[in-house]
């Protein structure tokens, strides 16, 4: 959790993600400019303070390097990936870890040159055409499997915009794909206090009989199959 170290802008901190680790006590995040929260953000100069609460929540699952893994990002959320795909390269599973990146436009696909350098096979898509793939990230992922180059029983962790990750959710829930997400809910103090991010559970389902679960604690990674999403 993200807010301006010297008081200014929304008293409320910003959830984000750790996008990369640059030295043994530097980390670093991607911010997209959108609303009140990251402008104050990226307004602060460098050299400037920031508070940051960390670590917080669940992230995705780590699959055994024998288990192929398929990442799914829209525009920023690449951010948890980039880390990913490199402990699946060092841990020698970069071959049977692919990333799917897309955006609307291909100078949204932010950092290509980094996330192709970190190991894992990397396809990007575009709807204005200027990617190596022309369509949504969700068309890559149909055309990938239906083609046979993406593996059915893979481990399928996507992140991204509202949109994406309900037409992910609808996808994967069609095609039978153990599937993992992280979920772009507001949240107000990132471990637990406020209740302000809940989301509501399956049923009966692994989470417990309480129909809500709590994005920041027990997220913001779910199993797909644990929430009504």
């Amino acid at each position: 959790m993200l807010s301006p170290g010297n008081g200014d802008g929304p008293c409320i901190p910003r959830p984000f993600s750790i996008y990369d680790r640059t030295a043994a006590d530097r980390v670093t995040f991607l911010i997209q400019v959108h609303g009140p929260g990251t402008r104050a953000l990226a307004a602060i100069e460098e050299g400037g303070a920031y508070t940051c609460t960390m670590p917080l929540g669940q992230g995705f699952q780590v699959a055994p390097r024998e288990r192929p893994v398929v990442m799914v990002a829209g525009g920023v959320g690449s951010a948890p990936f980039l880390l990913y795909a490199r402990a699946r390269t060092a841990a020698g599973a970069g071959d049977s870890t692919w990333m799917l990146y897309g955006a609307r436009t291909a100078d949204r696909l932010y950092d290509r040159e980094l996330f192709a350098g970190a190991g894992a096979r990397l396809l990007c898509a575009s709807q204005d055409g200027g990617a190596e793939h022309r369509g949504t990230v969700i068309d890559l992922l149909r055309d990938g499997l239906d083609a046979g180059r993406l593996p059915q029983h893979a481990l399928f962790a996507a992140c991204g915009p509202e949109g994406l990750l309900h037409a992910f959710a609808e996808f994967a829930r069609t095609r039978n794909l153990h599937a993992e997400l992280s979920l772009e809910t507001y949240m107000g103090c990132g471990w637990g206090g406020c209740n302000a991010c809940p989301v509501p559970t399956e049923p009966n389902g692994p989470l417990g009989s309480w129909p809500w679960a709590k994005t920041c604690t027990q997220g913001p990674v779910f199993d797909l199959r644990t929430i009504r999403f």
